[in-house]
């Protein structure tokens, strides 16, 4: 199934997605010929309203002067999705690759651009990153969760990978999840280059920290938040979710365990991800959404022995808290810390 008719089943859902421009400066969209006479066209800059536009013009120039576009070049840290996915469906209709240089950034929207690609090449070193839909002004809400799942449908469409759609639902717009190479690779991405063998500079992109940062544990792959407050070394969000999520795929057949439930009375819904950490215990990572789907707390949890007990660390203010659950399974919250 393409592209098109994904777009197509999702189409209301895009409707909303539109009232989330971006009004900055359109990305520069330019065509070259290289020395096989194919085509290559460059897209540099944030996507807004009209890129799509000027891309399938670049497109029909080239191919009104006998040019074939062979390749999309991409160096984007996103922008709006409608024209993304625009550009997306252009990109996968026309058969053409996406390349991402080992310089160069493609974020948020433009991910769903390179994962169209017939084939898909990028440097060691770029940087590839996904995260969820915001409203207009950044902010997490109905309209934007719906965007968010449509993104998931489509990237599923594409070919993405389970795991790092499911990195993409979960991260906060404000928050972004780096692809490495192994990733990439699990999508059909085939690398360039030779790795580097230091760290590269993370893209330039705008994250809200949190008030009082957490700090892991010192096990590097158990992912169990600690008490230890170090605003200077703590991981983002997006960094515990991520290995977290490497950690339950590890342990779930390659699939990241998942579980959604709502509490009606309280008039909220719980995404958790769930692992065994390096104790042998069963831990998870909870977000907590109110009914407009805006994300009111985000938590690390341990559970006891007996999986009745559980212990919480808020992620945003770093307080503690127990619940127990009772024989009906539900929980209640019976202390801080």
């Amino acid at each position: 199934m393409g592209i098109s008719r994904a777009t197509a089943s999702v189409a209301f859902m895009l409707l909303l997605i539109a009232a989330f421009a971006n009004h900055g400066e359109s990305a520069e969209v330019k065509v070259g010929v290289g020395k096989s006479g194919q085509a290559t066209i460059w897209i540099t800059g944030e996507i807004v309203p009209g890129d799509a536009d000027k891309f399938s013009q670049s497109v029909r120039r080239a191919n009104d002067s006998g040019k074939f576009v062979a390749n999309v070049r991409l160096d984007s840290p996103g922008g709006n999705l409608l024209e993304g996915v625009r550009i997306a469906d252009a990109i996968r209709f026309g058969k053409t690759s996406t390349n991402v240089g080992k310089t160069a950034v493609c974020a948020s929207a433009c991910f769903l651009m390179f994962a169209a690609g017939s084939t898909k090449n990028a440097g060691y070193g770029a940087q590839v990153g996904v995260h969820g839909a915001s409203g207009e002004n950044g902010e997490e809400t109905a309209a934007s969760g719906a965007a968010t799942v449509s993104m998931a449908k489509i990237a599923k469409e594409l070919g993405v990978p389970a795991a790092i759609i499911g990195r993409m639902v979960v991260t906060s717009p404000q928050d972004m999840v780096w692809l490495s190479p192994q990733e990439l690779q699990s999508m059909g991405v085939t690398m360039m280059g030779r790795p580097s063998q230091v760290t590269p500079p993370v893209a330039n992109l705008q994250q809200t920290p949190p008030n009082a940062p957490l700090s892991l544990s010192p096990s590097e792959s158990g992912v169990t938040a600690s008490r230890t407050f170090k605003p200077d070394a703590a991981p983002t969000w997006a960094e515990i979710v991520n290995r977290a999520m490497e950690k339950s795929a590890s342990q779930n057949n390659g699939n990241p365990l998942f579980s959604r439930s709502c509490q009606p009375e309280l008039k909220v819904c719980n995404v958790g991800l769930s692992y065994v950490d390096n104790q042998g215990k069963v831990a998870f990572l909870k977000t907590v959404e109110d009914m407009n789907g805006k994300v009111i707390a985000r938590e690390a949890c341990t559970l006891n022995d007996f999986k009745d007990v559980r212990t919480c660390i808020n992620w945003d203010d770093g307080t503690s808290h127990r619940d127990m659950k009772d024989s009906n399974g539900v929980w209640s919250k019976v202390g801080d810390r």
